[in-house]
């Protein structure tokens, strides 16, 4: 019975994996499976149905919807992974240091970690995005901004209670220096539920990309991105829903395939 378990365990999880490789896989090779320029507008073909020339039909500016979906693959997964590298390695320097020293250090950073996260996520990226402007770098800074305390309030309580250990108080009787206990035998004690809840982040992240795009405080519009071609097509929403639809279902389907991930990786490293 537990070889069957641990067998079906590894059958979801190797699933999940081809289904996330074919999403990289669409997102690298962008240039070569779009069958149209993304950005070419024609107002002569604009909101044209599916058709071989393009797939799944034009938008209100005449533009290969297909093309742009998939580029747009590049651009909210690549973006997620960039901010979720950042606030994972930001988030646990500063968890780190203040669930291990403690003292003046652990209070100063509790209460930076606490004022965060006071303000909903969401509304702080909106609100830091649209001082910085409009652009993809700017919002990376805001969800960047916002999306490493989570991490930071997890590697804080994993490293107070595992400098608590028996063998970290030996470590610094034998003379080990406080980087190497934390680089040696903190860090690496810990970094299985981070990676964890990082690789769960991901959809969230990829989420929050199109909400802020959506809002029309993320990337700009003429940049292939599911929450831009949202709102682009959400004035059209009562002559031609499929404007919406096919990049919603985008979104949906990319962070089904991280959640689904993230889940079967949190089996495999139980």
């Amino acid at each position: 019975m537990k070889n069957l378990v641990t067998r079906k365990r590894n059958l979801l999880f190797y699933g999940a994996s081809f289904l996330l490789i074919i999403l990289f896989a669409l997102a690298i090779c962008a240039p070569l499976l779009a069958p149209n320029d993304p950005n070419a507008t024609n107002l002569l073909l604009a909101q044209e149905l599916p058709s071989s020339q393009y797939p799944l039909g034009t938008d209100h500016l005449g533009r290969c919807m297909l093309s742009r979906v998939i580029y747009a693959a590049r651009t909210s997964i690549f973006t997620s992974l960039i901010i979720t590298l950042v606030v994972f390695f930001v988030g646990v320097i500063i968890g780190v240091v203040a669930g291990y020293f403690g003292g003046i250090i652990d209070i100063v950073l509790d209460k930076l970690i606490t004022i965060m996260q006071a303000f909903p996520k969401i509304i702080l990226a909106i609100a830091i995005a649209g001082s910085l402007g409009i652009g993809i770098q700017n919002t990376i800074i805001a969800l960047c901004m916002v999306e490493w305390v989570e991490y930071a309030r997890i590697a804080r309580s994993l490293s107070f209670m595992e400098k608590q250990h028996t063998y970290i108080k030996a470590a610094r009787i034998c003379g080990e220096s406080h980087i190497c206990i934390i680089r040696k035998r903190i860090i690496p004690n810990i970094i299985s539920p981070l990676i964890i809840n990082a690789s769960l982040g991901i959809a969230f992240i990829i989420m929050e990309i199109a909400a802020l795009s959506y809002l029309g405080v993320g990337v700009k519009e003429t940049i292939p991105e599911w929450g831009a071609m949202i709102n682009a097509g959400r004035n059209y929403l009562q002559t031609d829903v499929r404007l919406v639809i096919i990049p919603g279902a985008a979104v949906f389907i990319t962070a089904s395939v991280f959640n689904l991930f993230g889940e079967q990786l949190r089996d495999q490293m139980k």
